[in-house]
């Protein structure tokens, strides 16, 4: 088993240096994606794929995502908090009709409206790295490491369209009043899939949401942290802040055995965002987090729900 671990957790390691060193030999920041870590913790480290969903679906779903994401950001003349309620409310309706529990899709939507992006960049690196993925989870069925995927499709009720409609109201709502304040990456886009997934009434993530909560603080910490000594003050490689981010983050979810894929993206972010942010990152998303777990268990209640 520990043989096991040391090849999963080699392989997040090096997609997360990949993707990272891309960006910094290009100079091309579009090319971080942080959702594809997030991905690499639901489809790697985790005991089993995260979702009910296949390699096609994955593939297929970022994909349409990401090019609605640039799409808002070039076609739709808005405020910053409506163009974040469009996408979210777009992408709740793609995660309902995709017949899967995929939700960091919605991730892949949001991220490019919250920064701006308009290059076709973080398209093609979307792609790749998504694909990168898919072959690392299709290497460790082939060796034994992991089970593969078994899909069967999610039927969906009336109560998922009213949860999905009360969660876009609610993150509209979060929209106006942390982008108002200048607190964006209190709405950061794992945060986002994070809301939507702790939302639904079967989640594991709510049976354990101190620990949830405390997993993707200490994860975006880790990577604020080490983007802001390694990079901003010693003016090392962000690679390097990256890798021992990605190393600080396995060791962190695997101690608290709580394969939360938001932390993973949560984790890498800080290597997007302008370096004026970072060492207010962790604040917010701690702020993010809580809401989003609070706000669930608030208003999707369930019987019988651990505090």
């Amino acid at each position: 088993m520990k043989k096991h671990n040391i090849v999963v957790h080699s392989m997040i390691i090096f997609i997360v240096a990949v993707m990272v060193g891309f960006s910094e030999i290009l100079h091309e920041k579009e090319i971080i994606f942080p959702e594809i870590t997030a991905i690499a913790v639901g489809a790697l480290m985790a005991p089993k794929l995260a979702w009910r969903t296949n390699h096609i679906r994955i593939l297929v779903f970022i994909m349409i995502c990401a090019v609605l994401g640039v799409g808002i950001v070039l076609f739709v003349p808005a405020p910053l908090w409506i163009q974040i309620s469009i996408a979210y409310a777009v992408a709740q309706v793609i995660y309902l009709s995709s017949g899967t529990s995929f939700a960091p899709m919605i991730s892949a939507i949001a991220l490019p409206v919250l920064l701006g992006t308009e290059s076709t960049v973080y398209l093609v690196a979307a792609f790749a790295l998504t694909v990168l993925i898919l072959v690392c989870h299709k290497l460790l069925v082939k060796a034994d490491i992991k089970p593969a995927a078994e899909y069967t499709p999610i039927k969906v009720g009336t109560h998922d369209w009213i949860d999905a409609t009360v969660r876009t109201a609610i993150v509209a709502a979060l929209a106006f009043i942390f982008l108002y304040i200048d607190a964006r990456f209190v709405i950061a886009p794992p945060l986002l899939v994070a809301f939507t997934e702790f939302s639904k009434r079967e989640s594991g993530a709510r049976k354990r949401p101190i620990t949830v909560v405390a997993a993707i603080s200490l994860c975006a910490l880790a990577g604020s942290v080490c983007r802001y000594i390694i990079n901003l003050q010693l003016n090392l490689p962000l690679t390097l802040a990256a890798i021992i981010a990605a190393a600080i983050m396995i060791f962190v979810l695997s101690r608290l055995k709580a394969y939360v894929p938001p932390a993973g993206a949560l984790c890498i972010l800080p290597m997007l965002i302008p370096a004026e942010k970072v060492l207010f990152y962790p604040l917010h998303i701690f702020v993010g987090a809580s809401l989003a777990m609070g706000l669930s268990l608030l208003l999707f209640r369930k019987n019988n729900i651990a505090a």
